[in-house]
């Protein structure tokens, strides 16, 4: 009789790990920020920054979550670097980095601030003691509220303002803002955190009255998951580029200026903003001109705790 051979089942394989791509993109944006914090210098290229870590995540992970924002000073969120930008980091600024990749739509975002002037440590110390107050009382059941309140009340004691509309965000596979959202301040929803679920922390103080406000010319922009009609070749190309390289990811506006021409670039961005599929993530700047400081992990809740992947 022939030799039998043994049996190779599924059962004898090692079980998928639902958690590695996760903790992947984790790395690369952990790896991409290491890159990025010493090149926070006076005379460093914005843009040369943007680029670094943009091109760390391209290289490391399947791409990134959304374009790397630098944010300085009164910059609260959703700067990336225009095409050729000429913007320069001067003596005393208060720098925020702020990235995230994906693995096959699993993803990771995080940001830090540094103070070049040291009679700002204090601001950036802040939202990084909320930040870590927050990650800390993640577990399955507690209230997201409750989890607000405690970061308003750690970013006050440190004497300084939450911005109150920006907040944390649930993560899901593809998707860079999840229905759950982790306010910087207190709040009535009583929301409950569950496990398995992935949520990126990210807390911000102000120097100011906490409030930001919308700037104009969007250098950020998101396709919405919706069919539209398209009039004109140039929005055409458009639709077609931001559909493949960056699905439902948002995307920098200095991305498809590298690809299109200026003229089908700006009807493209016209027409499907007229038409609902397109949105944009407008600059927001703290409305006093203050300062704003920014700290953020990912995180995924784990039966007792949380799992830190950045």
């Amino acid at each position: 009789m022939p030799e039998e051979k043994p049996d190779q089942t599924k059962e004898s394989e090692e079980p998928e790990d639902e958690w590695a791509k996760w903790r992947e993109a984790g790395v690369v944006a952990r790896e991409a920020l290491d890159i990025a914090r010493p090149m926070v210098k006076p005379g460093t290229k914005v843009l040369e920054i943007v680029e670094a870590v943009e091109n760390h995540i391209r290289e490391k992970a399947t791409g990134s979550s959304f374009p790397c924002n630098v944010a300085i000073n009164n910059i609260a969120a959703h700067y990336t670097s225009p095409l050729n930008d000429e913007t320069v980091i001067a003596e005393g600024d208060l720098v925020t980095v702020d990235c995230g990749a994906h693995v096959d739509g699993c993803i990771s975002d995080s940001a830090f601030t540094i103070a070049l002037n040291p009679e700002h440590q204090s601001i950036v110390k802040a939202s990084e003691a909320a930040t870590k107050v927050a990650i800390r009382m993640m577990r399955p059941g507690a209230k997201l509220n409750t989890i607000g309140a405690l970061i308003e009340d750690t970013i006050k004691s440190a004497g300084f303002e939450p911005v109150r509309q920006l907040s944390g965000h649930q993560l899901n596979e593809y998707e860079l803002h999840g229905e759950k959202q982790v306010p910087c301040v207190s709040g009535k929803s009583e929301v409950l955190v569950e496990e398995g679920e992935v949520y990126a922390i990210e807390t911000f103080a102000s120097t100011g009255s906490g409030n930001v406000t919308d700037l104009p010319d969007p250098l950020i922009f998101q396709m919405l998951p919706i069919r539209v009609p398209v009039r004109f070749k140039g929005t055409k190309r458009f639709l077609g580029i931001a559909r493949k390289e960056f699905k439902e990811f948002p995307f920098a506006k200095r991305w498809m200026a590298e690809k299109l021409r200026k003229a089908d670039l700006e009807l493209g961005i016209r027409e499907l903003q007229k038409n609902g599929a397109l949105i944009a993530h407008h600059i927001l700047t703290e409305e006093e001109g203050e300062l704003v400081s920014q700290a953020e992990h990912t995180v995924i809740v784990t039966e007792d705790g949380v799992e830190q992947t950045t």
